[in-house]
C-alpha cells in the first residue's frame, strides 16, 4: 500500500509531449526529457552555446553520451536525428530541427518517427 503512495506523485505532475513539439531556448538554457520505450527510460538533454554566422552549436546528451552538432536554417543542415534504438529493423527516432533565431533566443522541433510504444515527458 505505500508503495502506490509513493508513485502516485510521479504520475500526477508527469506531462507527456505530443508531436510535433515546438521549443526556445536561451543560450546556455537546458532542457531536459525522459523518453520511454519498452522498459527502459533515456535521458536527453539539450542547449546551445554559440550562434555565428548562421550556424548554431547544438549540445545533447542522449542515453548519458555527450554529443555535439552545427545546425543552419537552410535545408540539409537544419536537422539532426537521434535513433532511439539500433536493435530493431524499423526502428523509433526524433527528428529535431532548428527552425528560428530571434533576439538570442533560438527555437527547435522535434518530431518522433516509427513510434509504437515510445513516450515522450519533459522535465520542467
Amino acid at each position: 500500500m505505500n508503495k502506490i503512495f509513493l508513485f502516485l506523485p510521479l504520475f500526477l505532475f508527469a506531462e507527456f509531449i505530443n508531436f510535433p513539439y515546438t521549443f526556445s531556448l536561451k543560450k546556455d538554457e537546458i532542457k531536459s526529457f525522459i523518453i520511454y520505450y519498452k522498459k527502459f527510460e533515456y535521458p536527453l538533454k539539450i542547449r546551445w552555446t554559440l550562434f555565428k554566422n548562421d550556424f548554431i552549436i547544438v549540445h545533447y546528451n542522449f542515453n548519458n553520451f555527450p554529443r555535439q552538432t552545427a545546425l543552419s536554417k537552410n535545408y540539409p543542415l537544419d536537422a539532426f536525428k537521434i535513433n532511439l534504438t539500433a536493435y530493431e529493423r524499423i526502428y523509433p527516432y526524433l527528428y529535431i530541427k532548428f527552425v528560428d533565431f530571434n533576439d538570442k533566443i533560438a527555437t527547435f522541433k522535434i518530431d518522433l518517427f516509427n513510434s509504437k510504444s515510445v513516450k515522450v515527458e519533459e522535465i520542467k
